[in-house]
């Protein structure tokens, strides 16, 4: 009987000296002589990593090259630098000795027309290796369409098909017809295609000798795995799986002297292997069959079995060293007679010497293994007529020391290799300056106590060491932090090898610096990023101190976060430690306050219904826990207040209940004028606010627009992110005055922060001028409603501003409608409220201080002349903090002696082309502004014309 040597996943010929010739190939000369493969591989495809398989040395033997490239061709001489387009191609002209590697694709059918010769036969084989990755497909159409066959072999000889071709075919898979010496080793088998006839896995038919299946896995076929046929002699299947196919796994009918060997033999239909007819003289040894006929409603026809020969095969037929599952309803039929278990089988028959029963305890799909404990270990005959050396994964038959079995190989198709594995690589220490010496250290499980040998390569150009568990290398000076990766190899006298890697980062010698990154994300929490903090060393330890008394937190982790019980300003400490012990220290002061929650715009109070301010009166406004802001957590609200049908020249104070009125204003107005302001106040310990007035009577008007909290009141939160003060809108030169009843819609496509995927709310500075009727303008979210409120009241031929708090459509859109009469209106974008998404989107919370005087030019400094600039400084006055970012202010105009208007901008920059205050000579106006902090600590305060006197209040700040 022919056996086959392994393990070998490349086809090995030997060339006689007749074979080192030239000769022509289809009127053009090639010569057999092998060129450098691997570089001419590179040269053609590039930059892929290309490895050539199964290649002989130079000058040892030809190879034919199927790659489709543009330069292919059939005709050509089948070179790495001109391939041949197409496998036929190569089959059509391959001579003995010549091995064609065909790369990945879908290759149709192989016709096999012409044969090798003993010693040299021709070798197909599956080159995954060679730069065109993915599965290399044979019997299938570019539309993925299964085809007759995969592969056919009419009257050849010497022919070797390796490698892990996925092959289909209508008919069988593999057809092998009135050929000798072939061998089919590697391939997988699946499927019948669609629509799936009944039709084998792989056929040996006519007077074909020496076939040999080896190492194939053949599932699913509409008929049986490999059908061996009348005629064929001395075929030899081995070391093959075969599953649920709907015919026997292995179908022997009229054909002697066959070798059955080491098949994994599972669930197929009605019978595992099965001898019929003339097919005298076999060998059925090793063999692992389970679940075969199990299923009988599945199996629609047949003698149910997991093992059958014929009275007509038994002649001659040697049965033994087989294992067969434990549900086996049959395991036996043997002339026609069925014995329930070995012991029966061999008193009946005198076969089935050492044949077990048992769980064989292989698992599946693809990956298939044997466990331990499996009765199949080291049970086989080693010298059973076609046992090969290594198993269906070209793992090598091997010993396992802890089994006292019959011999050293598995029965079936796969072998319990060594279970020897690499558990851990450390590599001492994986980062620090260079030179840098590192130890690595490998620990490994070994239960069979197999002696290793340890390969460590630390790919800095070094020679690779051969040593034990540990050794010792130094990385010399290499510019910049540069990552080596540490491989081990550990191989067992078997040549099996196991293998894993670990990194050495080298650096440049450098300080150890931390460095932080503190921002409030949530309500009263913190995020801290000290990712930027650098070291030569590793860094083991980041240990956050968040500055309230809370115990440090020591982390491996770079990023933490940190709940606060209350607001205010935290210095949060970091600290750094590496993996020598040195240190390194920094702080940042962090401000943790209110949240904006935008609301629908809603009226809240409006006295021409009742309840006129008179001369010094008051009243009490309750915010929380009405018109959908939350009960507690609510630190300032946001309220467009409107003075109408006023009696005298008074002012309006908005302030927290339950504190003392401060020295402030929000609104100042003359009798008989309508004005408004967007105000930020303070909420009192009960959630409500007051508000006074001076002079005369007066009706107030209050619209929330939002609110502040520091608690979690459901829907989403936004932070402050504030923007280039820009002119967003100007009628008077864009599109026109806006018209009684009209609206506008406003882009702010351009101005929002780029960053933020959310924004909450907008904050503008809005200006009515040039209006022909008393009206009102209101601001709201484009595509919503428009709201029972309003942001700008004024009357014919009146200039007005004011600071507009208003939501924005998904496309950053703003409507502004009109009530009446033709008004020209200016907007200039302020800032923005986002959802915080670090580190591209940090926004700022909101402080409310209590209401405090910065400046009064009246008493302080005298007014600002024309284009002229006062600067203030804010950063540690009234209550603001050093690091504050942006204030909000109460600014307000008087005396001026010309029409003019006021811009605030940072202290110390240029400043802008837009305007805050708009005012005509003599007249009192108020704006709330929302104006960043100068580095300087300052905000300056610009005027166009005239003299004029400025007053501002301070209400609160924003600080990261």
């Amino acid at each position: 009987m022919n056996s086959i040597a392994g393990p070998s996943n490349a086809a090995a010929h030997v060339l006689d000296t007749g074979d080192k010739v030239g000769y022509q190939l289809k009127g053009r000369s090639r010569h057999m002589r092998t060129r450098a493969v691997a570089a001419m591989l590179a040269a053609v495809i590039g930059t892929s990593t290309l490895v050539a398989t199964g290649v002989a040395a130079a000058d040892t033997g030809p190879d034919l090259w199927v790659i489709p490239l543009g330069n292919c061709s059939d005709q050509g001489p089948g070179t790495v630098a001109q391939p041949l387009c197409t496998a036929q191609g190569a089959a059509d002209v391959a001579q003995p000795g010549d091995t064609v590697h065909i790369t990945g694709g879908q290759w149709g059918e192989i016709d096999v027309t012409h044969s090798g010769r003993p010693g040299a036969p021709i070798t197909y084989l599956a080159d995954g290796n060679n730069g065109f990755f993915g599965p290399i497909q044979l019997g299938y159409d570019p539309h993925f369409n299964a085809l007759q066959h995969a592969v056919t072999m009419h009257g050849v000889h010497d022919i070797v098909v390796r490698g892990n071709f996925q092959a289909a075919g209508l008919s069988s898979a593999v057809l092998i017809d009135n050929s000798t010496d072939v061998t089919v080793d590697g391939m997988t088998v699946y499927g019948n295609g669609t629509p799936p006839p009944a039709s084998d896995g792989i056929d040996i038919t006519g007077a074909s000798a020496r076939i040999t299946l080896s190492r194939n896995d053949i599932e699913h076929r509409g008929a049986a795995g490999i059908a061996v046929g009348a005629g064929v002699t001395g075929a030899v299947v081995t070391t093959n799986v075969l599953a649920n196919n709907a015919g026997p796994g292995i179908q022997v009918t009229d054909s002697a002297a066959t070798v059955v060997t080491s098949n994994t033999v599972l669930t197929n239909c009605p019978v595992g292997i099965s001898l019929t007819g003339a097919s005298a003289g076999a060998s059925i040894q090793n063999n692992v069959l389970s679940g075969n006929g199990v299923n009988r409603s599945a199996c629609k026809t047949g003698s149910f079995a997991e093992l059958s020969v014929a009275a007509t095969a038994t002649a001659g037929t040697t049965a033994a060293y087989n294992l067969f599952g434990p549900a086996a309803k049959t395991p036996y039929r043997w002339a026609d007679t069925t014995y329930a278990d070995p012991a029966a089988f061999t008193a009946g028959t005198g076969q089935g010497a050492h044949d077990l029963v048992g769980d064989p305890m292989t698992t599946h799909p693809k990956a298939w293994t044997v466990q331990n404990g499996s009765p199949v270990i080291d049970s086989a005959n080693d010298t059973a007529p076609g046992e090969l050396a290594s198993d269906l994964t070209h793992s090598p038959r091997v010993d396992d020391p802890l089994v006292a079995g019959i011999g050293t190989h598995d029965r079936g198709a796969v072998e319990l290799p060594d279970p020897f594995a690499i558990t851990q690589l450390t590599v001492t220490p994986d980062q620090g300056p260079h030179p840098l010496p590192v130890t690595a250290s490998v620990q490994v499980s070994n239960p069979w106590s197999t002696p290793l040998t340890y390969t460590y390569d630390f790919q800095d150009g070094s020679p690779v060491v051969t040593t034990d568990t540990s050794v010792t290398h130094v990385y010399q000076q290499r510019s910049g932090a540069y990552p080596y990766l540490v491989s081990v190899t550990a191989t067992a006298p078997s040549g099996v090898a196991v293998h894993d890697t670990g990194q050495a980062l080298v650096t440049d010698p450098a300080p150890e610096v931390a460095r932080l990154s503190a921002f409030q994300d949530e309500p009263l929490s913190v995020v801290t990023d000290a990712s930027a903090s650098t070291d030569a060393w590793k860094i083991t330890d980041y240990v956050v101190d968040y500055g309230d008394g809370t115990a440090p937190v020591d982390s491996r982790s770079a990023n933490s976060s940190h709940s606060y019980l209350n607001p205010g300003v935290y210095t949060v400490a970091l600290t750094i430690k590496d993996s020598t012990g040195a240190t390194a220290h920094t702080t940042q002061r962090v401000t943790i306050g209110g949240l904006y929650n935008p609301v629908a715009p809603t009226r809240l109070l409006d006295t021409r219904d009742g309840g006129t301010l008179v001369n010094g009166g008051q009243l009490n406004l309750k915010i929380a826990g009405t018109h959908g802001v939350a009960a507690t957590g609510v630190t300032a609200a946001v309220l467009n207040v409107t003075a109408t049908n006023p009696t005298a020249d008074s002012f309006l104070t908005v302030f927290p209940h339950g504190q003392p009125e401060p020295s402030t204003s929000n609104l100042n107005f003359d009798a008989g004028r309508t004005v408004p302001n967007l105000v930020t106040v303070p909420v009192g310990a009960d959630g409500s606010i007051d508000i006074a007035n001076r002079f005369g009577s007066v009706d107030v008007i209050v619209d929330l627009e939002g609110y502040y909290s520091d608690r979690f009141p459901g829907g989403n939160q936004y932070a402050y992110i504030p923007g280039t003060p820009t002119r967003a809108l100007d009628t008077r030169t864009d599109g026109g005055s806006i018209g009684p009843g009209g609206t506008r819609v406003l882009s702010l496509f351009g101005k929002l922060p780029a960053s933020a995927s959310t924004i909450g709310a907008v904050v503008l500075n809005v200006t009515v001028t040039n209006p022909t009727a008393g009206s009102v303008l209101t601001a709201y979210p484009d595509g919503t409603p428009l709201p029972g409120a309003s942001n700008l009241n004024f009357t014919a031929g009146q200039t007005t501003s004011n600071l507009v708090v208003v939501g924005v459509s998904a496309d950053g859109k703003v409507d502004l409608h009109n009530l009446a009469g033709n008004a020209d209106v200016v907007v200039d974008y302020v800032g923005a409220y986002a959802l915080t998404n670090p580190p591209t989107v940090i926004g700022m919370p909101f402080l409310p201080l209590a209401p405090a005087r910065l400046l009064d030019t009246r008493t302080d400094g005298g007014p600002v002349g024309a284009g002229q600039t006062r600067s203030l400084h804010v950063a540690g006055v009234g209550g603001v903090p050093a690091d504050a970012t942006a204030v909000v202010l109460n600014v307000t105009v008087a005396d001026g002696t010309a029409d003019s208007f006021l811009t605030v901008f940072p202290g110390g920059t240029a400043r802008p082309g837009v305007s805050n205050l708009n005012f005509g000579a003599g007249k009192i106006i108020q704006n709330q502004v929302v104006v960043p902090v100068g580095a300087n600590g300052d905000i300056d305060f610009s005027n166009l014309a005239g003299n004029v006197d400025v007053i501002a209040d301070v209400f609160g700040y924003f600080s990261h």
